[in-house]
């Protein structure tokens, strides 16, 4: 709703920036900077609360504030000279821009470190793929107007008269924006955090009679998640629940309640999910071009045709076919 209302207030700004009520130097038109810079903090707290259910304030989420404290120094400094507008309007605009390409990094990061992956990688999309469609639609979105907004700030410098263009481009892009996650609000209601509904990515609902808390399941996903990146076991077909409970060292009953009332998997999804990512894996990889789909399958630990089709059908939308054809 934020998002929208920021997308709403632009929309404002720039019918009364084009009948000329509104002036590029005026101290209205400076506003909408600050006003930007909010948009990637929301879009980093909806990432928080559809991993945590809730949002937790810590002394770490002051940093986060840092670039809104900046702007507004900038605006100060602003209101308060009569020679460097201009060049002040410019640092912050550059300013605003670099949040709309450090924060994806930032947030693809903090889900990386949720499900305990290494490194910078996409594939954090693929586990709970229906919580994360609004995520991962509003980070590609942000980055894309990260590069709208470097050209639509730079190009005037080169070319002049090209603001107009470049501000009918920018209304466009953000016109597609609010369509898409109107869409998406529509079509995966599940995607927003309702107010009755704290669970989220790392949710938690214990079973009857059970001593395991929150915290304590948080950390044990940790576990498993590293245990399933740095040892695969998941590439053996025999691989079971009781040998998953030796390599975490996390007791059967537990284990089962971590995977069930945390993330919301069967040890089946869990582990299949693995595999249909490492058969992915696989089929980009050019010296496994001469296998065939169940060969590739078996490699990723799948034991049989049917269970694979009906995996990979769960976790991508696509049959394994399709997926081949597309890429």
């Amino acid at each position: 709703m934020l998002v929208l209302t920021n997308i709403l207030t632009h929309y404002i700004y720039y019918y009364f920036f084009y009948k000329g009520t509104i002036d590029d130097s005026s101290n209205l038109s400076f506003t909408m900077i600050p006003l930007a810079t909010i948009a990637p903090l929301i879009v980093y707290y909806y990432v928080l609360s559809v991993i945590y259910g809730k949002i937790n304030f810590t002394v770490k989420s002051i940093l986060h504030y840092v670039p809104i404290l900046i702007n507004t120094i900038i605006f100060i400094l602003f209101l308060n000279s009569e020679h460097e507008r201009q060049t002040l309007l410019s640092i912050a605009k550059f300013f605003l821009i670099s949040l709309y390409i450090i924060y994806p990094f930032v947030i693809i990061r903090t889900l990386a470190k949720f499900y305990g992956t290494k490194g910078f990688s996409l594939k954090v999309f693929q586990f709970n793929r229906k919580k994360t469609t609004l995520i991962k639609l509003l980070l590609f979105m942000m980055v894309f107007h990260f590069l709208i907004m470097l050209i639509k700030t730079s190009l005037p410098f080169f070319i002049e008269g090209t603001e107009k263009v470049m501000d009918i481009i920018n209304l466009c892009f953000l016109m597609l924006l609010g369509y898409a996650i109107s869409y998406v609000i529509i079509s995966e209601p599940k995607t927003i955090q309702l107010s009755e509904e704290k669970i989220g990515l790392s949710g938690f609902k214990k079973y009857k009679k059970s001593n395991l808390t929150r915290s304590d399941a948080e950390s044990h996903v940790k576990t498993l998640n590293k245990v399933m990146e740095n040892e695969k076991p998941y590439l053996d077909s025999e691989f079971n629940l009781a040998e998953f409970s030796k390599l975490s060292n996390i007791p059967i009953h537990t284990l089962s309640e971590t995977l069930n009332g945390l993330i919301g998997q069967s040890f089946n999804d869990y582990v299949n999910n693995y595999r249909v990512e490492e058969f992915k894996k696989f089929a980009l990889k050019g010296e496994f071009r001469k296998y065939t789909i169940l060969a590739l399958a078996f490699e990723a630990g799948f034991k049989s045709k049917a269970t694979f089709n009906a995996a990979f059908k769960k976790f991508t939308g696509k049959t394994p076919s399709q997926f081949l054809k597309d890429i």
